[in-house]
């Protein structure tokens, strides 16, 4: 089974813009995903009153947030930087 690369390490590969950019949008669409599955979580637990459910989504949504916004940076980097010889490996 292979090892989950972050989408940094994905984007370091010598690739066509066009396809970091794809790779971008994915990453982007997942995280919305994610952020969306969280926020619904969190609706249906307020609407049962449910602390503990509650307590699980807002932790879920602050970590989105933090794991999202700390990797913002690393991927323009990434997507600005490609390697001589085309990955890190």
């Amino acid at each position: 089974m292979s090892k989950h690369k972050s989408i940094t390490q994905r984007l370091r590969y010598k690739l066509a813009s066009d396809v970091k950019q794809q790779i971008v949008n994915e990453w982007a669409h997942q995280q919305q995903d994610k952020f969306f599955d969280a926020y619904k979580q969190l609706e249906d637990a307020v609407g049962r009153n449910d602390m503990h459910e509650i307590d699980l989504a807002l932790d879920a949504l602050k970590d989105i947030g933090i794991k999202s916004y700390a990797a913002i940076p690393n991927i323009a980097q990434a997507m600005l930087d490609t390697p001589p010889d085309g990955n890190y490996d």
